[in-house]
């Protein structure tokens, strides 16, 4: 079956909010099955640690945010990471998923999941090469062909994800956009609640 409404997803692997969509976006799919499909893109939230220049107290300001976006999400997750073993950049933990995801989207999911459990709930610093290789390496995905690809495909298709997200004006995660079986489209951005989510699929599939 052909699926009624898509949903483009930009996510990134530092994102705690995006972290904290994961089990409504397995409520989703639980729910509606074929009628929906989800395409996760990376958006790029954190190039380096310039985002941080002139900010008192640089990626320690993250973590002390955790604490509220725990309660927001509605689970633990561990700032201290970020006084800890920050991660210089959310770009590498990204192109490991594309070059995950080149094994099958089910593999890569696996890997994505994998890598964040790490990084959200043991302080794993999943910028670092050796930290991916392991996640990789736990996800039961082909090691010769991914550490090929995190170098080539992986990095390019990460690229591309950049470049749609620029032209798309994606700068706050995660982003939804949702595309009808009519060609209507609806954008939502930030942590979005289950029945926001499931009433937009909705009023989609009844403006068919």
């Amino acid at each position: 079956m052909e699926s009624k409404v898509k949903i483009l997803y930009f996510s990134d692997p530092l994102c705690s909010y995006c972290w904290g969509s994961e089990p409504l976006l397995s409520r989703l799919r639980k729910e509606f099955g074929e009628v929906i499909s989800i395409e996760y893109r990376m958006g790029g939230l954190m190039p380096d640690w310039s985002m941080f220049d002139g900010k008192e107290g640089g990626p320690a300001l993250v973590g002390r945010h955790w604490p509220e976006a725990s309660q927001h999400i509605g689970f633990h997750i561990d700032g201290d990471v970020w006084t800890e073993d920050p991660p210089a950049s959310s770009y590498p933990p990204s192109a490991a998923f594309r070059a995950a995801m080149l094994q099958g989207e089910k593999e890569g999911h696996r890997f994505y999941n994998i890598l964040r459990e790490g990084f959200f709930h043991r302080k794993i610093n999943i910028a670092r090469k050796e930290n991916i290789l392991k996640a990789a390496a736990d996800s039961c995905l082909d090691m010769e062909i991914f550490k090929r690809d995190l170098e080539g495909k992986g990095q390019e298709e990460f690229e591309r994800d950049l470049k749609l997200a620029a032209s798309l004006e994606v700068d706050l995660f995660p982003t939804y956009i949702f595309s009808g079986p009519d060609g209507k489209k609806v954008r939502l951005a930030g942590f979005i609640g289950f029945d926001q989510l499931s009433r937009t699929i909705k009023d989609l599939l009844e403006a068919k």
